[in-house]
């Protein structure tokens, strides 16, 4: 690893800004932390970045690595560690927080249970964005990683060099993830990304692309790594196609340059999917208890094709 202390500090003393901000938030991480803060610091850049960590009161040894990090790189590592879970009162990390902090003209984002392997990550995103002056957020391949085996996409035989990802392309084929994003600071404004109710990493592209192209970058810079504490894969498959289905559907409501053939081939395989997982828990005590099972099988019965109740039907009687 370069002793970026002395790097940072030659620019710093030359009164430059930070070009890129980092984001990273982190819960009960501590067992993954390290590597991701790591990842960031092995980054070889021609220019100057911060690295912004917030903890969100996690109750394992999360906060103590993030202060032992932030004490041997302080004019890289800013933290913010919370006394009170945050997420509990609904409050949005990235625009509330860490977004306000930041003094770079570029945007990446991380979260604390996900890491960096290319060295020269940020260099490469950086430079097509200061080169390509119609992009403003760029993406690129990951890897795949359960337990010990690292799993890789199929991207690089399916897709080109630089693919051009807009309204019409968005989520197909590529699914793009919160950890390879940069993107321009000025592109989104984190008051706008606070009136959507549903919002997500996709409400944040969405805003983006408003203000011009993104592309997909196809080299594998990065590892996401699924585990039984990932706050998002603890919740049920319904919970997950839901959730992004109003996601999606919001964009789609809000946003006029989001509606496209695409947005809505993407919000009817999101509902779908709802519908036929929401029949999963018919019997289940989460069905009883919660209204949003039903509103999905009811917004999906009301606009699908008489083949697909069809389906649908055949399903119920036999569960």
């Amino acid at each position: 690893m370069r002793d970026q202390n002395t790097i940072i500090s030659g620019w710093i003393n030359n009164d430059t800004k930070p070009f890129v901000s980092i984001l990273c938030d982190t819960f009960n991480h501590e067992g993954f932390i390290r590597e991701t803060l790591e990842g960031f610091l092995k980054q070889e850049t021609t220019f100057p970045f911060e690295i912004i960590v917030h903890d969100d009161a996690s109750t394992d040894n999360t906060p103590a690595i993030v202060r032992e990090f932030a004490e041997n790189y302080p004019l890289i590592i800013k933290p913010i560690l919370q006394k009170e879970n945050q997420y509990s009162k609904k409050v949005n990390f990235w625009s509330d927080l860490t977004f306000p902090m930041a003094q770079g003209k570029y945007i990446a984002l991380c979260e604390g249970d996900d890491y960096w392997i290319d060295k020269l990550k940020l260099q490469k995103q950086v430079d097509f964005l200061e080169n390509n002056k119609e992009y403003v957020i760029t993406w690129t391949d990951y890897l795949n990683r359960k337990g010990t085996e690292l799993v890789p996409n199929n991207f690089k035989e399916t897709l080109p060099s630089v693919y051009t990802i807009d309204f019409d392309t968005i989520f197909q084929p590529y699914c793009t993830l919160t950890l390879t994003s940069v993107f321009k600071k000025d592109a989104v404004d984190p008051l706008d990304y606070k009136k959507f109710k549903y919002g997500k990493d996709n409400t944040l592209y969405a805003l983006a692309l408003c203000h011009g192209k993104g592309a997909f970058l196809n080299f594998q810079a990065a590892v996401y790594r699924l585990h039984a504490g990932g706050v998002f894969s603890l919740k049920s498959t319904f919970f997950q196609r839901y959730s992004s289905y109003l996601n999606v559907k919001e964009i789609y409501d809000n946003i006029p340059q989001a509606r496209t053939k695409n947005i809505e081939k993407v919000m009817a395989s999101l509902l779908k999917a709802s519908a036929f997982e929401a029949l999963k828990l018919r019997k289940t005590e989460e069905f009883k208890n919660i209204e949003e099972p039903q509103k999905a099988i009811n917004e999906f019965l009301d606009k699908a094709s008489l083949s697909l109740k069809f389906k649908y039907f055949l399903k119920y009687i036999k569960s």
